[in-house]
């Protein structure tokens, strides 16, 4: 809990500064703990939305991943998913957080980059415009993520939130790889 709370002070007023003297074991505990809670926070609010979405009878249609999951290659969406995503992303969103070191103006592009990571997963869903009203929900897991990946830049550096990236990912997609692997059918 005091890691969720360092995160929430560093989200309210952020400043760029690393732990540069922080032992490996330590930074890795770090991002192994913001792991967990971005799991957990993560498929809480994505059982919140089928939920949700169920209960207003809202179909969003298929999901970018099951079109994946049909077009490519299990070990294809494995590196995609994996290795190349959190690289690209990390690298779009976060990578650029270096150059407002030490500005004033910091915190909005923190902020920028958390929303518009989310904002680049609305493609993940078939939106009409009906439903963009509930954006903010669809993509809520990704805020939560951007929140935790930008801070395990800023303090630990881009490696450590490529490497959050892909596990988060590698966690959540690993399932559905497998069951396409051995040919399990999905629904």
């Amino acid at each position: 809990m005091k890691l969720l709370r360092k995160v929430w002070l560093f989200t309210k007023t952020p400043v760029y500064s690393r732990l540069d003297h922080t032992p490996y074991s330590l930074k890795l505990r770090i991002v192994l703990a913001l792991l967990k809670w971005g799991l957990l926070f993560g498929l809480s609010f994505g059982l919140f939305n089928a939920w949700f979405l169920d209960m207003l009878n809202i179909d969003l249609g298929p999901h970018a991943m099951d079109k994946l999951l049909k077009t490519y290659s299990t070990y294809s969406l494995f590196f995609l998913s994996v290795v190349l995503a959190p690289i690209l992303e990390e690298c779009l969103f976060r990578g650029p957080l270096i150059w407002f070191r030490g500005k004033t103006y910091f915190k909005y592009a923190l902020y920028s980059s958390i929303v518009l990571f989310a904002l680049v997963h609305l493609s993940n869903f078939e939106l009409s415009g009906k439903v963009y009203y509930i954006a903010p929900l669809l993509v809520g897991p990704q805020l939560i993520l951007g929140v935790l990946l930008g801070y395990v830049r800023v303090r630990l550096g881009l490696s450590w939130s490529i490497g959050l990236h892909a596990s988060y990912n590698a966690i959540l997609v690993l399932p559905l790889l497998l069951s396409k692997l051995i040919n399990i059918p999905l629904a």
